[in-house]
Formats: structure tokens, C-alpha cells, sequence
């Protein structure tokens, strides 16, 4: 399979500034099917601002995002439309109890997954007595750690096409990091998922993504491969993902919108 097409994500000329502070400068980056990248740098390295330009939950001052070669569509209003198989956890912000609303702190764990059972999703990765309390929780009585891992278990089961993740494992102790890992790899590896950690860590992102790029003052600074070898992408999901969508130019796209920032 051609370099072509596997490419599912493309940046150039990308530029972000803040409060009059550059603090994203991209010529250019590719992405492609199957592959896990690992996004790597020390803290106001760029890494969220990253993130955020490649799901579209915000948008840069200049330059094109391009995800299937076709740039994010937008609303009347200027807003951008996520793709739907675009899957964006951000960890450390979710895990901040002290900036929830009061609607969210009282949101049941278990309305959380609405397609799947939120039992046989959580006990992969708590123990049954940790599963059933975490279950019957609101998420405002949860620690940062057990958020964190409900915040990614759902944003794994939501099948995406592409799942960016800020701040890997940032809450999580050494068996909850292992038990994520392993099923990171294997939706990459049974299902083609293109899969983009940003961690500081540098040793944990290399033990198992394939690409990994280094972050400096906004810059990318070099790009090298990890020890983990592209899953084989699986052929089935997409053809059927191209057959429902024959026209590149319509991908699927999320109901709500993100004003662009």
C-alpha cells in the first residue's frame, strides 16, 4: 500500500499564537493509517496545542489541517466540525475535580457508555470490587487516576478511526499504564487504529510507538522511530469505512460544534 493512501492526517505551514506568544510553529507533518506516535516534550513544548489542532478543537492562526486530504468542514457560524471517528482524551484536564461544573460532577459513570455495557469495559482494567463502585459512581466522587481511566476506556470503545490522547498515563501507576498499553496496541494491531500519545515520557511512549516526535519551544526539534512496528491496518474497516464513504470530501462529522479559538 502506497505512502498516499495511508495518509490520514497532514499539517502545513501551521502557526499558533497566544496572548501574542508563538507557541506552535509546524512546516509540515504527516500521519498515516495504523501507525502510533508518540508526541514527545517538556511542559509548554506544544504538545496540547498540537493535540488540539490535529482533533479540531481549536484552530490555528495560519495554515491547513488536512484529515483524508480535505481540510475540517466548518458550520455557518465558523465553527469547526469534528469528524466522528476523530476520538480526542485529554487526560490532565479531564482529572481536575476542582474545574468541573456541578452538571458534570453528578454525571453517572455508567451513562458514559452508552453503546457498551460500562461493567465488562471497566473490569478490563479495575479489579470487580474497584469495577462495581466505579460503575455506580458520579464522576465528581472519582480520583484523578480513576477518571483518567474511565475518560480513556470510553474514548477507546468509541471505536475511532484516529485517537490523540494528551498526557498518556499521566494519573495512572504502573499496572493501570500496562493494562492500557496492551489494549492500545492491540486496536492498533486488530483494527488499523492510528493512535497519537503526547507525554513528556520519553522512555514510556518509545517502549511501544512506532514514530515518535520531539517537541521543542513550539518547533518540531527531530522526529525518530520507536521499538513498536505499525499494526498491519486492517483492510476490511477500510473498505468498509470508503465504501459508506465514496466521496473523499465527506467524511463523517460529529453533531455538535467546537468554536474555533
Amino acid at each position: 500500500m502506497s505512502k498516499k493512501t495511508t495518509l490520514i492526517l497532514e499539517l502545513k505551514k501551521i502557526q499558533r499564537v497566544v496572548r501574542n506568544t508563538p507557541v506552535l510553529d509546524i512546516r509540515h507533518l504527516k500521519f498515516h493509517k495504523g501507525t502510533v506516535y508518540g508526541i514527545v516534550g517538556p511542559v509548554g513544548s506544544g504538545k496540547s496545542s498540537l493535540l488540539n489542532i490535529l482533533s479540531g478543537s481549536s484552530k490555528p492562526n495560519s495554515g491547513s489541517i488536512l484529515y483524508d486530504y480535505n481540510p475540517f468542514k466548518k458550520s455557518f457560524f465558523g465553527s469547526t466540525l469534528i469528524p466522528k471517528d476523530v476520538t480526542h482524551v485529554n487526560i490532565d484536564k479531564a482529572s481536575f475535580l476542582e474545574n468541573f461544573t456541578e452538571k458534570n460532577s453528578n454525571t453517572a459513570v455508567r451513562s458514559l457508555f452508552k453503546k457498551s455495557n460500562a461493567t465488562q469495559v471497566l473490569s478490563k482494567y479495575f479489579s470487580n470490587l474497584s469495577t462495581d463502585k466505579i460503575v455506580n459512581a458520579s464522576l465528581g466522587t472519582l480520583t484523578r487516576g480513576e477518571r483518567s481511566a474511565v475518560e480513556l476506556s470510553t474514548g477507546i470503545e468509541s471505536d475511532p478511526r484516529v485517537l490523540i490522547v494528551d498526557d498518556y498515563a499521566l494519573y495512572f501507576d504502573n499496572k493501570m499504564e500496562s493494562k492500557f498499553r496492551k489494549k492500545l496496541i492491540n486496536i492498533n494491531k486488530d483494527h488499523g487504529t492510528t493512535i497519537i500519545l503526547a507525554s513528556p515520557n520519553e522512555h514510556l511512549l518509545r517502549s511501544f510507538c512506532s514514530v515518535l516526535i520531539y517537541l521543542d519551544n513550539g518547533h518540531i526539534s527531530k522526529i525518530r522511530t520507536g521499538s513498536h512496528k505499525p499494526g498491519s491496518f486492517n483492510r476490511q474497516r477500510s473498505q468498509g469505512y470508503k465504501k459508506n464513504n465514496s466521496n473523499k470530501s465527506k467524511p463523517r462529522y460529529k453533531g455538535k460544534n467546537v468554536k474555533s479559538k
